[in-house]
């Protein structure tokens, strides 16, 4: 690698994956893991900034997200998730993005990093994040990655080509087992009471909490609305912090606010008002409720719902592989298959449509060299 040039434009792809979008480099054109490669991602992202306007953030949580990809093991393609602060400098790698996953497999065929099938072409990924293993199956009819296609995603306009994303074994990739806190519930202490929980690290770790436990309706709001209640928005945050407290990641909230606000995230949850969805869910990121469901939360509600005692399994009223999530844009459905032994998972999957934006250069907001 030749020396690295703070100011100097940098080849990328901007891609849409699932209802997130996110600049996606190439290893080999950045500096090495550290500092340096924080710095330029807050700068080409344009954080912090609570409107990230001399970047390519778009303000919100699903579109200050970065993606690094080089070729290998074998013949695997390895990509780290970097989720950006928006109004704070913070790059989070200690987790991984669903919806951007499904962005990696057309990424590395059409920069030529695997050789694309006629019909369809499985990209094996590594997540550098989490060591997990994923299969992504991708439509290259005629062996060219396919936009159209009859997929249809909640919170995306329009149908596209279905990608279909494996997750290998995919527990204790963060925390270091399925169930961290040992069992399917425990009880959060928090400086609002204590609140029975589960938390569990499937494709990224999440807690999951009854809403009717903080005395809310998850969908009765628009997602806006909640944003715009601090007092609430620090209640859950309260809570999510405990969550990372309890599993020995940091020694106190404020800790986990500061130095862990990714992992793990949280998510509140209802039993379904109708028979279209399984259950009603209303999910958080980087401080604020998300727009739609981070698809790592989908896949980890998929494993619980497979766990006698979970919240989801009480609030389900029974253990299934298949759940229906409905959140704010519409209803995901995603689907696990259990290991040999009993509550474990062997693979979570979903489908998916990605797409690239675009392609060139990105330039950096100027480097400014700390006095």
């Amino acid at each position: 690698m030749s020396a690295y040039d703070p100011d100097a434009p940098v080849p990328a792809v901007y891609m849409r994956g699932g209802t997130s979008k996110g600049v996606f480099l190439h290893a080999r054109d950045l500096p090495e893991p550290g500092p340096d490669r924080d710095d330029l991602l807050r700068r080409i992202m344009g954080s912090p900034d609570p409107l990230q306007l001399d970047g390519m953030g778009g303000a919100v949580s699903s579109t200050s997200k970065a993606i690094v990809v080089e070729p290998g093991p074998g013949d695997a393609v390895t990509y780290w998730f970097a989720q950006v602060g928006i109004d704070e400098a913070i790059v989070d790698w200690s987790g991984n993005c669903g919806n951007l996953t499904t962005a990696v497999g057309p990424f590395a065929l059409q920069e030529g990093l695997v050789a694309a099938s006629d019909g369809s072409t499985t990209v094996h990924l590594v997540n550098g994040n989490t060591g997990v293993r994923i299969d992504a199956v991708v439509p290259t009819p005629r062996g060219v990655v396919a936009v159209s296609g009859d997929a249809e995603v909640a919170g995306v306009p329009g149908l596209g080509a279905p990608v279909v994303t494996r997750y290998l074994d995919p527990a204790g990739g963060v925390l270091g087992s399925l169930l961290p806190l040992g069992g399917p519930e425990a009880l959060l202490a928090t400086p609002d009471g204590e609140v029975r929980a589960s938390l569990l690290d499937a494709a990224h770790p999440n807690v999951f909490v009854r809403a009717a436990d903080l005395g809310i309706d998850p969908l009765a709001r628009a997602v806006p609305e909640v944003n715009a209640d601090s007092a609430f928005l620090a209640r859950v945050e309260r809570l999510r912090a405990a969550g990372a407290v309890a599993t020995g990641r940091v020694d106190d909230i404020p800790s986990a606010t500061a130095h862990s606000p990714a992992v793990p995230r949280i998510i509140l949850v209802s039993p379904a008002a109708d028979d279209g969805a399984d259950i009603e869910v209303l999910a958080f990121s980087m401080g604020k409720a998300h727009r739609g469901l981070p698809m790592t939360g989908a896949l980890c509600l998929a494993a619980a719902a497979g766990i006698e005692g979970t919240v989801i399994t009480d609030l389900v009223g029974e253990i299934r592989h298949s759940l229906r999530v409905r959140h704010p844009l519409g209803v995901t459905h995603v689907e696990a298959e259990p290991g040999d032994r009993p509550g474990s998972v062997r693979s979570l999957g979903v489908v998916r449509t990605a797409r690239r934006l675009m392609d060139g250069r990105v330039h950096p907001r100027p480097h400014s060299p700390s006095p």
